[in-house]
């Protein structure tokens, strides 16, 4: 029998010890349960008896076509005569072969679907290249039919999770035309992807941002690579995005400590308050990147001009209240006690979010002392914003859950299909059979089940005016205007085929996540049973868990 305490890796630096689990652990910043999933995954072993079979599938099949794409990509870039253009730009770039080799970055020409023949003709099916948004089918009304590439005269840059797995692509247009959409192109959400979920360079960069004790963000793909090719790796990206809740949660894994640099406009500071916001209320120490004017508008220009200006800027971050302070306080005049109530006003939410009091008290202080106006006053100030934040919040609530659901996948994925199954009830006879009608059970859409049941039943067609009816009738006319509000802002790209498919994969969904929140509910209530000795009860509910 092995010895569970038997320690197979010690550092002499810190004299941190362990067995393997506490190695991968250390290592990538995860618990116990997440470090003995990542093993079991990668030893072939089975541990989650209710993970959806399918959905692993073709998440492995996903995952295993981005990655040959991305060897498709790098080497027809390295490559082929096509590609002379898109070398020449990289060279321009100041990018070195190894960085190139290093990152993957890779190349497609501007032909229609030269990926998708390429794993055609290895066998893959078109479906799966769909579900991992490599491969676009044609509107049949306008365009005939066949399929198309996502992705054309771009320069390609893989996208991997924080254990190295080809999650997605980003796109950037080589040749800018009228033809050529938006300058970036990115993978759509896949079960693959999530782009929320995901810090562009965080394989690369993890293990440096633990040994330095603090992450670099950046805004884009070549801000990171030119970064990390001029020695400063522990630099990610959030991809001209925000940063979001999970992507802070990634961070902290492997320090507290965050370094953000943003363009200075209006945009670029607004794009960062939100990511900032998150960080803050999360306790991370933020600091702000500021690159002196004239020496380039980001990283990589920076770098390019000069690379011991962007290296002292990140050197010399400011912590993010004191840049938040020079910019409410910039040409101002507080001298009068509207002035000053502006700027308080400014301050003070992004002081409430501070979760430590002892920090908070601080930069009331440093509030106070450059108002002029007694800390004491801004106590009493700041719990405006408190009760105000508190309020918004209960009148957000509900509008907030119906929208999203954050707390319920169920909820989610059934909302999710109910509009899919609302802008083309065609797919409602097809896939109606093989729905999972428990999934209803207990949700704000429980009691249109039978109406949906009895339009398939009756072989009428499905008329969503009575589905209307059946939520005013409900009170839950909200909820209808909801369902319209999603199918009104679904991505002009998406095609019908990607919908219907869509809708077979949220069912396969729906019953898995489903038996789990259930399997939980029984879990429970089975513990309280057997709490309380009630036998009877207790095998009734064993029986029922069984049954699911």
């Amino acid at each position: 029998m092995v010895n569970a305490e038997k320690q197979i890796w010690k550092c002499f630096g810190c004299a941190k010890g362990g067995d393997i689990f506490s190695f991968v652990q250390e290592m990538e910043g995860i618990d116990f349960i997440e470090a003995l999933k990542l093993l079991a995954e990668r030893a072939g072993v089975k541990i989650d008896s209710y993970r959806s079979e399918i959905d692993k599938s073709q998440k492995n099949r996903i995952l295993e076509i981005n990655q040959k794409a991305a060897y498709f990509f790098h080497h027809v870039l390295l490559e082929m005569s096509a590609s002379a253009g898109a070398r020449e730009y990289l060279s321009n770039r100041g990018l070195k072969k190894e960085t190139i080799d290093q990152w993957q970055i890779g190349f497609i020409p501007d032909q229609w679907d030269l990926l998708t023949q390429y794993f055609l003709k290895k066998g893959v099916g078109v479906d799966d290249l769909i579900a991992a948004g490599l491969t676009i089918k044609k509107d049949a009304a306008r365009a005939g039919q066949g399929f198309y590439d996502r992705f054309r005269g771009r320069i390609m840059f893989p996208i991997w999770d924080v254990h190295g797995s080809v999650v997605g692509f980003t796109g950037r247009v080589l040749v800018e035309t009228e033809h050529s959409g938006g300058k970036y192109v990115n993978t759509p959400q896949t079960v693959a992807y999530d782009k929320s979920r995901v810090l562009y360079g965080l394989n690369n960069a993890k293990t440096e941002i633990k040994a330095q004790d603090i992450a670099v963000v950046v805004e884009g793909q070549m801000d990171v690579v030119a970064c990390h090719q001029a020695g400063m790796k522990n630099v990610v990206a959030s991809s001209g995005t925000a940063l979001t809740l999970e992507q802070i949660k990634l961070l902290k894994r492997y320090s507290p400590n965050v370094a953000m640099a943003f363009d200075g406009d209006k945009a670029g500071v607004a794009a960062a308050k939100r990511g900032i916001d998150i960080a803050l209320s999360e306790g991370l120490n933020v600091r702000a990147i500021s690159i002196p004017e004239g020496a380039g508008k980001d990283a990589d220009e920076c770098l390019k001009k000069n690379p011991q200006v962007w290296f002292e800027s990140v050197k010399k971050a400011s912590d993010v209240m004191d840049w938040f302070f020079q910019m409410a306080f910039n040409n101002k005049d507080v001298s009068g006690p509207k002035a000053k109530q502006q700027v308080a006003d400014e301050l003070m939410p992004l002081i409430g979010l501070i979760p430590y009091a002892v920090e908070r008290d601080y930069w009331l202080q440093q509030l106070g002392g450059r108002l002029g106006v007694e800390v004491s006053v801004l106590r009493d100030d700041i719990k405006r914003f408190s009760k105000d934040k508190k309020e918004s919040n209960q009148i957000d609530k509900r509008p907030e859950v119906a929208k999203a659901a954050p707390l319920d996948t169920v909820e989610r994925l059934l909302q999710r299909l109910l509009m899919i199954w609302s802008t083309h009830p065609e797919y409602l006879s097809v896939q109606w059979p093989k729905f999972d009608n428990r999934c209803f059970e207990g949700s704000v859409y429980q009691h249109l089940y039978e109406i949906i049941k009895n339009q398939y039943t009756n072989n009428s067609p499905v008329s969503v005016a009575d589905w209307q009816n059946f939520f005013i009738t409900n009170d839950q006319a909200g909820e209808f205007e909801n369902l319209k509000m999603l199918a009104a802002i679904e991505p002009g790209e998406t095609e019908d085929s990607d919908l219907k498919i869509e809708g077979l994969e949220i069912m396969v969904r729906l019953q898995d996540e489903w038996s789990k929140k259930k399997r939980k509910q029984i879990q429970f209530l089975l513990a309280q049973a057997e709490k309380s000795a009630d036998k009877e009860l207790a095998q009734k509910l064993f029986v029922e868990l069984q049954n699911i």
